[in-house]
């Protein structure tokens, strides 16, 4: 077997059958480790008494990030509603060693994985360490509430590292606890960093690597984050407040989204030297695959991730654009990410995600007067329809369309009209939009918040615009609705560059393509 994509998953679900989850994943390592004579021992251990040898060895040749593929697979066939089915995504290996590689920066301590699954975050942090068989030994704790998943992760740890120790199963048993992270929290009621005694109940740590899950929940009141509603907020909150740093993968909707709000004070409160990489899903995507479990019919993950550095000690602040990349550029792109980073100002209203090449933009315009001064409270007949979906453009129409999520906005008269009518098209909106948001909808808050630029509207550019909406109408289907929309071709989208910011209109032309990459490649 060379690999997941070789695998044949119907004997895995034969055996889930016969066997049901545990007693498979049994199986499945005690023949992974017969014939490795050094590993005999464990063998030996209880739990294989009644271990059944297949015939041949499942996991062979597969990544740590595969095995915990197949067994959140196994999780999911045998109970769709675990909590493993609910928002969990699978860090990749490139992704999990990208994280990894910055735990070099950090000082001497010990590292927790809060959240670890069979292990995937952690087999990469041990790989790069100088001395992987002693960090693991001695600087690295794994806790999940999933006892056979920490089971699996202690023999494949065990296997992958140990050298020197000839019993370094039994050796690490200690290091490997079932806790429910969640389980503990502060009291809730806004004063920063008021640890509560149930803290003290995490295990003792100084660092945290982290992919926690994802998940909608109702309010909380034992965390400052509670607003947010959402499992990974809370996770971060109890990493923050017991942890002297940290790397995580996350949602990027904590850099803007007002919900979270109490989280970023929390992050700028205490760390000062703070890095924020974060991830477009079109057209490639930091995770791979679908969501084990989903209920929804669309289970393609639809995720922009952000993967954050919080250091111990002086530093600052920086953030990346929200990157996007084509497949084929997916190496370049973890060994080169930091090339994106700029040091712009992160607020506790937003982070803006704004790469090196757009900060001066950004400076420029960030305490401009908003679209919000110039829109009307009430329905007059000066208005534009704009559709709530972006991916790779924004626009604004006099017309409206046949979709379901679309906004009206109204004006006091023509000539304000006018002027939104051409800044809405222009690539500038877009680009706020990705900085100031990025998620799955243009918000009314983003749109508000959009910077107004000083130009004179152009009657020649907005008849071409009018032309536009007919000539240029598109269709997607989605939700089983065909929904219409209108793109604006290239040359259009280049006057109206022209007109709002000239001195920026070929950097925010090239927003609309699949990749901020490419251009970094094609340098020599």
């Amino acid at each position: 077997m060379s690999g997941i994509f070789d695998f044949n998953s119907k004997d895995l679900n034969s055996l889930l059958t016969k066997y049901g989850l545990k007693k498979t994943w049994i199986n499945i390592l005690a023949t992974h480790l017969t014939g490795k004579k050094q590993f005999d021992y464990i063998l030996r251990k209880d739990q294989f008494t009644s271990a059944t040898i297949l015939t041949k060895d499942l996991i062979k040749d597969l990544t740590i990030g595969e095995i915990s593929v197949l067994y959140e697979y196994s999780v999911t066939k045998s109970n769709s509603r675990s909590r493993k089915s609910n928002g969990q995504y699978f860090t990749p290996d490139d992704v999990a060693s990208f994280m990894a590689r910055y735990s070099r920066q950090f000082p001497d301590g010990t590292w927790l994985d809060p959240c670890s699954g069979i292990g995937n975050l952690s087999w990469h942090l041990v790989a790069h360490q100088s001395k992987p068989e002693e960090f693991l030994l001695k600087s690295l704790l794994l806790a999940d509430k999933d006892a056979l998943a920490l089971f699996i992760a202690r023999i494949l740890m065990t296997v992958s590292y140990q050298k020197n120790h000839k019993n370094l199963f039994d050796k690490i048993e200690k290091n490997f606890i079932r806790f429910d992270f969640l389980s503990v929290a502060d009291r809730g009621d806004l004063n920063l960093f008021t640890i509560s005694d149930s803290l003290d109940q995490i295990p003792k740590h100084d660092f945290v690597i982290v992919n926690p899950p994802y998940l909608a929940l109702p309010i909380d009141k034992r965390f400052e984050t509670a607003g947010a509603k959402d499992l990974y907020a809370y996770f971060l909150e109890n990493i923050i407040k017991t942890s002297k740093g940290f790397i995580s993968i996350t949602p990027q909707s904590f850099t803007n989204a007002q919900k979270f709000e109490p989280l970023r004070i929390l992050l700028l409160k205490k760390f000062q030297n703070l890095t924020i990489f974060t991830f477009d899903n079109v057209p490639a995507n930091i995770f791979k695959g679908i969501k084990f479990g989903s209920t929804n019919t669309n289970q393609a993950n639809s995720i922009r991730a952000a993967i954050s550095i919080a250091l111990p000690g002086k530093g600052k602040h920086q953030i990346t654009s929200l990157l996007r990349w084509r497949s084929i550029e997916r190496e370049y792109l973890l060994k080169h990410a930091s090339k994106f980073l700029s040091d712009v100002v992160l607020t506790k209203e937003y982070f803006p995600k704004v790469s090196k090449a757009y900060k001066p933009l950004f400076n420029t315009v960030k305490n401009n007067n908003t679209l919000s001064t110039i829109l009307a409270l009430r329905k007059t007949k000066f208005s534009l329809f704009i559709p709530s979906s972006p991916r790779y453009f924004v626009v604004a129409l006099r017309k409206s369309v046949k979709r379901t999520s679309l906004k009206q906005i109204y004006f006091h008269n023509e000539e304000d009209r006018d002027y939104a009518y051409i800044l809405l098209n222009s690539s500038f909106t877009y680009w706020w939009w990705r900085v100031r948001d990025g998620g799955m909808t243009l918000s009314l808050e983003t749109l508000l918040s959009l910077p107004l630029l000083e130009f004179k509207s152009n009657k020649q550019v907005l008849q071409e615009l009018l032309k536009s909406e007919e000539v240029n109408k598109v269709y997607k289907q989605n939700a089983g609705a065909l929904q219409e929309n209108v793109k604006h071709p290239t040359k259009l989208l280049t006057k109206l560059n022209n007109i709002v910011a000239p001195n920026y209109s070929a950097l925010l032309t090239q927003l609309h393509e699949n990749s901020e990459v490419t251009r970094l490649i094609s340098k020599p």
